[in-house]
C-alpha cells in the first residue's frame, strides 16, 4: 500500500498495484481526497479502469476528446488508452478508482470487455448505485477482512452487471438517464421520515448522510432529488399532518405541533398553499 503525503496535493489517499495475488481480476484500486489544484499527468493501464468521482468536478483529455465529469459520473478507461486531466480541478475532489481484467471475469466480463472495446473512453452519468460496491473493493483490500477474494470478486461481477445495464440504457434510449438515490441521499431521506415531529437542520441532516460539508450535501440532495432537503422533509411533515386530520380525537393545533410547525397559523398557511384549501375544510370532506 501507498499512503500519499503530497501536501500540494493530496490530503489523504491511496492505491495498490496488482493488490491481490490471486485475484489477477483485480489489477490495481485506490481512493484519494484530494485538494483544489490536483491534476492528474497523462498515464494509461493494461487493463480496464473505472473512476468515481464521489465529490468535485474533473475535466478529462483522452486522445482527441474531452469529458467533463461531475459528482457521482463514472468514467471507463480502455487498457492502454494515455489519459489526463486537462486542468487543475478547481475544488477539492474525492476519487475511487479500480483497475480490471474483464476477461478474468468470466462470461459477463468477456461480453463487457467486447462492450467497451467498441468505442473509445465512456462517461456514465450518475451512477451512484457504483459508488458502494466500489467502497466495499476499498474497504475489502485496505483491511483485509475474512473471504476477501470471495467478496471482492462478487462485487467486481456486480460491477460488470451494473455498468452492462447502463450501456444497454444508453443504446436502447439515448438521454434518459438512471438517478437511483446514493446511499447517502437513501440514508438521509430515512432519517427524516423518523423525525417528522420537528425541522432537522442541515448540518444535522449532512452528518447522518456522513458528507461532511453541508454545501455539498445539499447539492448532492438537489441533484438526485429534484428539491432541497429542507423543502423535502417540510412536504414530508406537511403530508404526515395531513393524515392526522383524519384522527377526530385531534385538534388542528395538536396536529400542527405534533409535526413540528410552529402554530396552528403557520399550518394552515403552509396547508393552503400546497394543497390549495384549509385543514379545517379539508377535514369536513374528509
Amino acid at each position: 500500500m501507498k499512503i500519499y503525503r503530497d501536501p500540494g496535493s493530496f490530503i489523504s489517499g491511496f492505491y495498490y498495484e496488482e493488490p491481490m495475488a490471486d485475484l489477477p481480476a483485480l489489477t490495481h484500486c485506490g481512493e484519494a481526497l484530494c485538494f483544489p489544484g490536483h491534476r492528474l499527468r497523462p498515464h494509461a493501464h493494461g487493463a480496464f479502469e473505472f473512476f468515481y468521482l464521489a465529490r468535485g468536478a474533473m475535466d478529462w483529455r483522452v486522445s482527441a476528446q474531452t469529458f467533463s465529469q461531475k459528482e457521482g459520473d463514472l468514467m471507463i478507461f480502455p487498457p492502454n488508452e494515455r489519459h489526463s486531466t486537462v486542468q487543475a480541478a478547481e475544488k477539492e475532489t474525492h476519487q475511487l478508482w479500480i483497475g480490471v481484467d474483464l476477461d478474468h471475469l468470466g462470461a459477463d466480463g468477456r461480453r463487457l470487455a467486447r462492450l467497451l472495446r467498441q468505442g473509445n473512453a465512456r462517461l456514465l452519468s450518475a451512477c451512484y448505485s457504483m459508488e458502494p460496491v466500489l467502497r466495499a473493493i476499498v474497504r475489502q483490500i485496505i483491511t483485509a477482512l475474512p473471504n476477501q477474494k470471495a467478496v471482492v470478486l462478487g462485487c467486481l461481477r456486480l460491477l460488470v452487471v451494473f455498468i452492462e445495464q447502463y450501456l444497454r440504457l444508453e443504446e436502447e434510449a439515448p438521454g434518459t438517464q438512471v438517478l437511483p438515490y446514493s446511499y447517502g441521499v437513501q440514508k438521509a431521506i430515512a432519517y427524516m421520515e423518523n423525525h417528522l415531529d420537528r425541522r432537522i437542520p442541515l448540518l444535522e441532516l449532512a452528518a447522518v448522510a456522513t458528507v461532511r460539508k453541508v454545501s455539498h450535501f445539499c447539492s448532492r440532495f438537489r441533484q438526485e432529488v429534484g428539491t432541497t432537503p429542507a423543502a423535502y422533509h417540510f412536504n414530508l411533515r406537511l403530508i404526515a399532518a395531513r393524515d392526522g386530520l383524519l384522527q377526530p380525537q385531534s385538534t388542528i393545533t395538536e396536529v400542527a405541533l405534533r409535526f413540528g410547525f410552529n402554530s396552528s397559523q403557520h399550518f394552515s398557511s403552509a396547508f393552503r398553499r400546497v394543497f390549495g384549501t384549509s385543514p379545517r375544510l379539508w377535514r369536513s370532506r374528509s
